[in-house]
């Protein structure tokens, strides 16, 4: 995915940082099938080496030279952001892995980098030839304007990242390749990955584990990335701290799914005012897809595709602390959005809300209720149609870009549409906006 710097898009709103020097690539895989509950245990990590001695560096930081190396090179802006983002990206089935782009995101160039490797050691100083160890190493060591590069591999144990960066210098957690980073938090925290740090982006995980929940921010002008989450028993992404005072946060372009046991654990769970819900694709969990509440307000919600949610697939609201039903989410942009087969409404709004929400262009089919359910919005442009998916299947494992002929091709709005698709691709592509999370 190709997201806007920060001052283009969603929690770049308020903040005035600088256009993009540099451009991260992340190569993608090909997308596998979801994984069940806590599957990403494998690949255990061998005994942490010791790296360096009077001889210099070990083995075991030898073999990790070129792995990050390999990560340098991703790192120092070697694709083009402009013919990056102008090429549509081809299906998995007409390229090899290696020829796919799908995870870039545009940073302001970092005054440091550093390097994380499951073949480091969290006593070296994190450079590209010698790595550390752990994620929580490197978030220790991190100051505003710095990029943690993380290389493939699992790293078990929760993350805990509290360094803030700034409007001009953000700090970014920057997986080198999307999908194959793997955090499998433990029961020593809450939350398998908690960030409390403002102007912090993390970008191209795989998060699982037996934590109560997966990705969560407690910090504002956050910017949570292209990440698999799944398989918690709460809420798979989640944005709340105690006073609900974060603010400015955007989620994009991540896949939260078979998270919750109950009507209250969703995929995605915001509860901040400011910033951007879009380009997700939120499936199997026990509450909805995304849900909207607490300080919730003046929020995108724009291009997600949310299905088999067992509640429903959207909801917007507020209620509950802080303000207990005294402040009414409103000016809400919820837009071009597929809802399916979920298990009540597609979309609907709940508890205190404003005049000045608007639902446009959302395209719902085989939902518990297909009507936009509001009490005070309103809503224009609702199709209740079969999307026409490529290949729709609950359980994640489908293809969810529209087939020729669908009733969602050109059927979006400018309104609230971020300016490329989940894999990249400029939007609109030909003219008009397509709905859902993929630009033909």
């Amino acid at each position: 995915m190709l997201v806007p710097a920060a001052g283009q898009l969603g929690a770049g709103t308020a903040d005035p940082a600088p256009a993009p020097e540099a451009l991260v690539a992340l190569a993608a895989p090909p997308e596998p099938a979801p994984p069940a509950t806590g599957d990403a245990t494998g690949d255990a990590t061998g005994e942490v080496p010791t790296v360096l001695s009077a001889a210099g560096l070990n083995p075991a930081v030898q073999r990790a030279r070129t792995q990050t190396k390999q990560l340098t090179d991703a790192v120092r802006g070697r694709v083009d952001e402009e013919s990056t983002s102008a090429q549509p990206t081809p299906s998995p089935t007409t390229a090899p892995a290696a020829a796919r782009r799908i995870a870039s995101i545009a940073l302001a160039r970092p005054t440091t980098r550093l390097f994380v490797s499951p073949r480091g050691d969290d006593g070296n100083p994190g450079t590209e030839s010698a790595p550390v160890r752990s994620i929580n190493r490197a978030a220790a060591m991190a100051r505003p304007g710095t990029q943690v590069v993380v290389a493939d591999g699992t790293y078990t144990g929760s993350v805990k990242t509290d360094a803030s960066g700034t409007a001009s210098a953000r700090i970014a957690f920057v997986a080198a390749t999307r999908g194959a980073v793997k955090v499998v938090g433990d029961t020593s925290e809450d939350h398998a990955w908690t960030n409390s740090g403002d102007y912090v982006d993390i970008v191209g995980f795989d998060v699982s584990g037996p934590n109560g929940d997966g990705l969560t921010t407690s910090g504002s002008f956050a910017r949570i990335v292209d990440n698999r989450v799944h398989g918690f028993a709460g809420n798979c992404i989640s944005t709340a701290n105690d006073g609900y005072d974060l603010h400015d946060i955007d989620v994009i372009g991540n896949r939260a799914y078979r998270c919750g046991r109950n009507a209250l654990d969703h995929g995605i769970y915001v509860s901040h005012p400011g910033g951007v819900v879009a380009n997700n694709i939120a499936f199997g969990n026990a509450g909805y897809g995304i849900h909207c509440w607490h300080n919730c307000n003046k929020l995108r919600i724009s291009n997600n595709v949310v299905f088999d949610n067992s509640e429903g697939g959207i909801v917007v609201g507020q209620g509950d602390g802080p303000n207990n039903g005294s402040v009414a989410a409103d000016h809400f942009v919820v837009s071009n959005n597929i809802a399916v087969d979920n298990g009540k409404e597609g979309i609907k709004e709940s508890g205190t809300t404003g005049p000045n929400n608007r639902f446009l262009n959302n395209l719902m089919w085989q939902n518990g209720d297909d009507d936009v359910n509001l009490n005070t919005g309103t809503a224009r442009g609702t199709r209740v149609e079969d999307p026409g998916f490529v290949d729709f299947r609950t359980d994640g494992t489908g293809n969810y870009r529209l087939r020729p002929g669908s009733p969602g091709i050109g059927a979006g709005v400018p309104d609230g549409a971020p300016a490329t698709d989940i894999d990249g691709t400029a939007r609109p592509s030909s003219g008009k906006v397509d709905v859902g999370a993929y630009e033909r």
